[in-house]
């Protein structure tokens, strides 16, 4: 598969700025499998429940999971996903607009590519979507749940603190993937970690130091450009 326009970017290191974090994000899908130290993640997490909310509601509930917890849900979330007990406590979008359809279909092609997965090579395929449920084998994963009754300005709250959280781990020299994927089986989710059934599990964040190595971690997605995003009134 060509691979010419797809651009790779080295993001290992600590990030010096936000609009470096902002920058030089992107998915990681594979991780060093040695630990985070732990003052790490007390330093990411506590800052990042400074993420803004609607009137201050804090709609979150964070569960970072690590260790045998956490080789255990990967193990019991690959069942679930093999056998295709996958259902979301939110169902996941099915309609797109025309133009985001096309960059989700290019993006997907190309992932496959610096993957090295032929796009007709459908064990490859079912075997890279399965990762997900491994946390592409990175130390930590992260669930936010929620108890709140789901509506769009909940979301945007949800958004936001993803978001921080992401930023924060680049300022930190981590890599994280956000995962849907990861909220496909809320029941396991729920019963490994003790959680109450209205905690409605939303979605997952892999967190970890990123491998340098594959081309992979490297894909730095593409974006549209400022004048067809951005409009200036003035």
């Amino acid at each position: 598969m060509e691979t010419e326009t797809v651009e790779l970017k080295e993001i290992t290191g600590a990030a010096a700025s936000v609009s470096e974090a902002m920058n030089t994000r992107h998915s990681i899908r594979r991780f060093d499998p040695r630990p985070v130290e732990q003052a790490k993640l007390d330093a990411l997490f506590t800052t990042s429940l400074r993420a803004p909310s609607w009137k201050n509601s804090q709609p979150w509930q964070v569960h970072v999971v690590t260790g045998e917890k956490r080789s255990r849900l990967a193990t019991l979330l690959t069942e679930a996903a093999i056998a295709g007990n996958l259902k979301p406590d939110i169902a996941w979008p099915a309609v797109y607009p025309a133009d985001a359809k096309r960059r989700m279909f290019d993006l997907g092609m190309k992932i496959y590519g610096v993957a090295g997965i032929d796009r007709k090579d459908k064990a490859a395929r079912d075997q890279f979507m399965v990762d997900n449920f491994k946390f592409f084998d990175a130390p930590v994963a992260v669930f936010i749940t929620s108890n709140f009754e789901m509506n769009y300005y909940v979301g945007i709250d949800i958004g936001c603190y993803l978001q921080s959280v992401m930023l924060l781990a680049r300022e930190h020299g981590l890599g994280t993937c956000p995962q849907a994927a990861l909220s496909a089986a809320p029941e396991v989710v729920r019963a490994e970690l003790g959680l109450a059934e209205e905690q409605k599990v939303l979605v997952g964040l892999s967190l970890g130091y990123p491998l340098a190595e594959p081309e992979l971690n490297r894909f730095h997605t593409p974006r549209e450009a400022l004048a067809d995003k951005v409009k200036f009134y003035s």
